[in-house]
């Protein structure tokens, strides 16, 4: 059963509205965006998406002739085989021989021609997306408190040495204070207005948002933190 500290060293007691929540949703969508990026570069995505295309270019150019006759190959055998299968197929000892035909030169063709495109495509920055998750995950980190609003949010922080903070957070509401969890809390942390975000190490989008006014000697504490390893 999880209890709340005595004799906190910090104690954070704060009334939250929607409206507060509807104003910092931009900001957390906007940390949100900047994690998403920040591990399509670290992952490495656009650096193997690029020698990919490296390697490519490089073969082709190597044999660009080849390159060429291979690909109007393709074209031909993709039309004479569809010529075929329009005209009723062409049955050898009880199989289709021509959807084998096109099976085989489309996939030439996927190789040759498709597959660099789909390289080139997918370097593309596709910033809808990344705004679309960054909502989302926005929107999953204030659903509940958007739900319950108004309420208040009380932070117990106790200082635990090198591992970081210990957190418990109290969801205090007309009815009842209910201690909702109890979490070690790293360094360094996002501070915002009305919230604070501390992000898992990267590559990990999970993370541990406060709600609260801004306070100096939080973001005092979490400055003195190491950061996650």
């Amino acid at each position: 059963m999880q209890t709340k500290p005595d004799t906190p060293t910090l104690r954070l007691r704060t009334l939250i509205t929607a409206d507060a929540l509807e104003r910092m949703a931009p900001d957390l969508e906007a940390h949100f965006h900047a994690r998403l990026l920040a591990n399509r570069v670290r992952g490495g995505v656009e650096q193997r998406l690029r020698a990919s295309e490296r390697r490519m270019q490089q073969a082709f150019t190597r044999a660009p002739g080849v390159h060429a006759v291979m690909v109007w190959s393709s074209v031909i055998g993709l039309a004479t085989a569809a010529a075929f299968a329009v005209g009723g197929g062409l049955l050898v000892h009880g199989v289709r021989l021509d959807i084998i035909c096109m099976a085989f030169f489309g996939l030439i063709f996927a190789l040759l021609v498709l597959v660099p495109r789909v390289i080139r495509w997918q370097q593309q920055p596709w910033e809808w997306l990344w705004r679309t998750l960054a909502r989302r995950l926005a929107s999953q980190q204030l659903k509940s408190a958007r739900a319950l609003a108004p309420f208040e949010a009380q932070y117990d922080i106790d200082d635990t040495g090198a591992e970081g903070k210990r957190v418990t957070y109290t969801r205090i509401t007309k009815d009842a204070a209910t201690v909702r969890w109890t979490r070690t809390v790293a360094g360094p942390g996002i501070f915002g207005d009305g919230y604070s975000l501390f992000f898992e190490p990267s590559p990990s989008m999970r993370c541990v948002l406060l709600l609260h006014a801004r306070d100096a000697r939080l973001e005092a504490m979490f400055a003195q933190c190491p950061p996650p390893r």
